[in-house]
């Protein structure tokens, strides 16, 4: 999960104030931040670092029926979405964050993609099958996650991924690094719930914390980065939380200004 924190990583890649003036004042710097400071009342959010409670009367406000069919084991509960995290952290332990992809979703008519989680998988699945069993999950979760932007759309949502653990370089804006569309069916794959078991995904969703902002990009239609690489500068010194709270003062201004 990204928090104001890990999202910069700026603990270990210490911003000089060129750096801050690369995000702040420079025409290229990427946009890591909504403007938007607080979900509405009833969203997801989280009770500590990894649980996750879902308002029982969140279903007044936001409808998920209709569409195709969704398994059992990929309904959006809090049971199926404890095994995913539990399966998910589990993967990345033992091989890593080369079977792990980060997930971003996006509504088709706008070009900013929004983070949401991160899947892993095991043995022969491909990255393109374990997003496809996952589907029905994930894109209820870019829902509720973002009930102004991406709820509208759900059913019609994109989901895209890069290699796990991605976050820097895509705010960055490193050119090498290439958004890859999913597709919720597979060529070839009737029934992807027999394909791929439950056993050998998983999925742990992007939560909020303290009315965190959450992390967002804006890309291309074909998901390459609309501005230039940022370059960053380091020191061996670490920053202090006040300077992190600062530079975070910083971004969100300049964001805010840059919308309006």
């Amino acid at each position: 999960m990204i928090t104001m924190t890990s999202l910069l990583l700026a603990a270990s890649l210490w911003m000089t104030s060129s750096m801050v003036n690369a995000f702040t004042t420079s025409s290229t710097a990427p946009i890591l931040f909504s403007t938007r400071c607080a979900l509405p009342k009833k969203g997801l959010f989280a009770a500590n670092k990894w649980d996750m409670l879902i308002d029982e009367d969140e279903d007044e406000d936001l409808q998920f029926v209709g569409g195709p069919p969704v398994p059992r084991d990929m309904k959006y509960n809090l049971y199926n979405l404890q095994k995913q995290r539990e399966n998910y952290e589990s993967m990345k332990a033992v091989g890593g964050k080369d079977i792990t992809n980060d997930v971003y979703a996006r509504d088709p008519e706008d070009d900013t993609f929004w983070f949401i989680g991160k899947i892993a998988r095991v043995g022969d699945v491909t990255v393109e099958k374990a997003m496809a069993r996952l589907w029905p999950m994930i894109e209820e979760h870019s829902a509720r996650l973002r009930p102004v932007e991406l709820y509208p759309r759900w059913g019609k949502l994109e989901l895209w991924v890069t290699p796990g653990d991605s976050e820097l370089d895509v705010a960055y804006c490193k050119p090498e690094l290439q958004f890859v569309q999913m597709f919720r069916e597979i060529d070839g794959v009737e029934d992807i719930s027999k394909a791929v078991r439950n056993v050998e995904i998983g999925f742990q969703g992007e939560l909020y914390e303290n009315n965190e902002e959450g992390f967002r990009t804006v890309r291309t239609a074909d998901g390459k980065a609309v501005k230039p690489e940022v370059t960053e500068t380091s020191t061996d010194r670490q920053p202090s939380e006040a300077e992190m709270d600062e530079l975070m003062e910083v971004l969100n201004s300049q964001v805010e200004a840059s919308s309006e």
